[in-house]
């Protein structure tokens, strides 16, 4: 252990029953890179001196890996060199490993409360964690106006080819793509995650050069994981226990692939204490290559020292909430519900923090490549923020498009929703779907998206940066072309409410959908260029089978909503009264429940939402669904 250092000496105690060295930090020594060789010279290495205990010598690589020999195989010129460098030395006997006398050292201290289990891989190691052994944060407003500044953004070279990347397909039916993670280092590189659910499970990793394009081979093992951080170094990935249902993505473990073989170093349970749901690790990024931060479901965030495994300290946000951290990793971006705020990493504290414009639901954040923006998905809308101001910017409901669960943002305009949805932040518009990706992540604002083609087919991981072309020039066309669109703000839409077959509920109907026309800033009038037109469907016969209570037979009525153009249909969507979640009052059982819902669910006319803007409908095409000005599929080949 370093000790001190002082009057141009350092000072190193070495192992248990010790000798202590006082090493020139001139001349020799240890800042020194060079060329070292074992006795016969066929083992080279370029490194720098660190210490001698007894007669083990340990030298350090240029990429920080430490390496130990013993000093008598160690070519001469190097035993001389050492002997300048610290001038005692006694003879103890040291075995070594294989014919390279070069031998890794692990890093860093093996940490007390680690265990050894036997049926772990050489090397592995289980560590026990207690939270309550590290320091509680408690987060608030500095008590000042939020004003951070800025960093300048930062250029790095993350796409490489822009090609699609060739990834492993399937070995077989059932396996899925699980998980795609990314690192931060000098070294561009991601991985790909897959997962066979059957008996004990397998899973599959690979390892992507995003600089070069290439693929690596898979490795495999055992159990059922996924892929959620990659180290700096683009070798020991952050695995996630992957198995249905609430507690059971709690266990983290670090793999590293090893030809086609995994590696498993260390194995722990983040949120051991809680129970159920609350164990769960939702997030986890790399800050550096020495420390890593979790997030679990009930909202704990925890910085942890890697490799480890010690908790540094934690704070408490929201249950559902996931935090961002920023693109140069300084900063953690968090809400608990009724605040958002910043946590500077590096001071452990809240250096801006102030009220939400509303309560918001499980937020999921996210910062712009350029770190300018703070977005918020939180349930049905869009949030974002100035993040040098702390300026509330939009809000941007999205009712009707399923956006909860995930967030990124592509670019500094635009936040890709749900995976799929890209929105329009100037605009406030539902600018595309981009369907067909089993994963997506954004890194400095390249989009990857990943996916498989059927088994034994390659996958492909797609880097492109959206909105692509086709988007931009429809968005342009949707905001100066006034020909394009058969419906957008300022058309006379007619409401058709024949098929409303009780007349009592026909002004509801219309006083509904006039209301959700006036939120996408159409008129309603009798001379209207294109119809509305509103039908209920049934009582059909159906059957309602809901978990741990049995079936039941109910009656079913459709609902729908369709814009008709020139006999055309253009668009449309439909609801129902069958219930999907049921909640009983005190009092109340499932069959008195169910039967008061057997009748049309009217409340669907005047919540339902509407396109902003509908092209010309094709003759013989079907009608579209999609509440996004455009859509594409994503392919093996790329975005059609």
């Amino acid at each position: 252990m370093k000790a001190g250092a002082s009057h141009g000496f350092r000072l190193w105690v070495l192992g248990v029953a010790s000798v202590v060295f006082l090493v020139p930090s001139f001349g020799y020594g240890k800042d020194e890179f060079r060329s070292w060789a074992d006795a016969a010279g066929k083992n080279k290495i370029k490194a720098k001196f660190v210490k001698l205990d007894e007669t083990l010598v340990t030298l350090e690589k240029e990429d920080g890996e430490e390496v130990e020999i013993e000093l008598k195989k160690l070519s001469s010129a190097d035993q001389k060199y050492i002997a300048t460098a610290v001038k005692e030395a006694e003879e103890s006997p040291f075995k070594t490993k294989g014919d390279d006398p070069f031998k890794s050292k692990p890093k860093g201290k093996k940490p007390k409360n680690t265990k050894e289990s036997d049926d772990e891989p050489e090397g592995s190691r289980t560590v026990k964690v207690d939270l309550n052994t590290c320091d509680h944060l408690t987060l608030s407003s500095p008590g000042e106006a939020w004003m951070v500044e800025v960093p300048a953004a930062e250029s790095r070279p993350i796409l490489g080819k822009t090609k699609s990347i060739s990834i492993p397909g399937k070995t077989n039916f059932f396996e899925g793509l699980k998980g795609l993670a990314f690192n931060r280092g000098t070294k561009p590189t991601a991985v790909v995650g897959f997962l066979l659910d059957k008996d004990a499970g397998t899973t599959r990793i690979a390892l992507c050069d995003l600089t070069t394009g290439k693929c690596g081979t898979p490795a495999a093992g055992t159990g059922k994981m996924s892929p959620i951080a990659l180290h700096d170094d683009g070798r020991q990935v952050v695995m996630r226990r992957e198995e249905f249902g609430f507690g059971n993505q709690d266990r983290l473990e670090i793999w590293s692939p090893k030809g086609n073989k995994i590696s498993k170093t260390v194995s722990w349970i983040p949120y051991d204490g809680d129970q159920g749901a609350a164990r769960d690790v939702l997030w986890a990024e790399f800050i550096d290559a020495e420390q890593l931060v979790t997030s679990s479901r009930e909202g704990k965030v925890v910085l942890w020292k890697f490799p480890e495994i010690e908790p540094i300290c934690r704070f408490d946000t929201v249950g559902g909430a996931v935090p961002a951290l920023s693109p140069d990793r300084k900063w953690i971006a968090y809400s608990n519900g009724t605040d958002v705020g910043l946590f500077d990493i590096e001071k452990q504290e809240a250096i801006a923090q102030q009220p939400t414009p509303e309560k918001l639901q499980w937020p999921y954040m996210a910062f712009s490549p350029s770190a300018k923006r703070l977005a918020c998905v939180a349930f049905d809308k869009v949030v974002v923020w100035d993040v040098a101001s702390g300026k509330l910017e939009h809000v941007i409901p999205c009712p009707g498009i399923n956006i909860h669960g995930s967030i990124e943002f592509p670019d500094d305009n635009y936040v890709l929703a749900g995976n799929k949805y890209l929105i329009d932040l100037e605009n406030q518009l539902k600018l595309w779907t981009y369907d067909g990706a089993e994963q997506v992540r954004v890194v400095a604002g390249v989009t990857y998206f990943a996916l498989t083609d059927g088994e034994k087919k390659p996958g492909a991981l797609i880097p492109t940066q959206i909105p692509h072309p086709a988007a931009k020039e429809l968005l342009k066309k949707a905001l100066t072309d006034p020909n394009l669109f058969v419906l957008k703000a300022g058309t006379t839409v007619r409401i058709d409410v024949n098929g409303i077959f009780d007349p009592a509920e026909r002004e509801r109907v219309i006083k509904g959908l006039t209301k959700q026309l006036d939120a996408v800033q159409c008129k309603v009038g009798p001379t209207g260029t294109i119809d509305l037109v509103a039908t209920v469907e049934g009582p059909k016969e159906s059957e309602i089978r809901l978990f741990n209570t049995g079936d039941y037979e109910f009656k079913e009525y459709l609902t729908r909503v369709k814009f008709v153009f020139q006999n055309q249909p253009a668009w449309e969507t439909a609801g129902s009264n069958k219930p999907f979640f049921v909640q009983l009052k005190r009092g109340e059982n499932m069959e008195s429940y169910l039967r008061e819902r057997e009748k049309p669910n009217y409340e669907f006319f005047e919540q339902v939402q509407l396109p902003k803007f509908l092209q010309k409908p094709v003759t013989g095409q079907g009608a579209g669904n999609s509440l996004t000005l455009g859509q594409s599929r994503i392919t093996p080949a790329g975005i059609r």
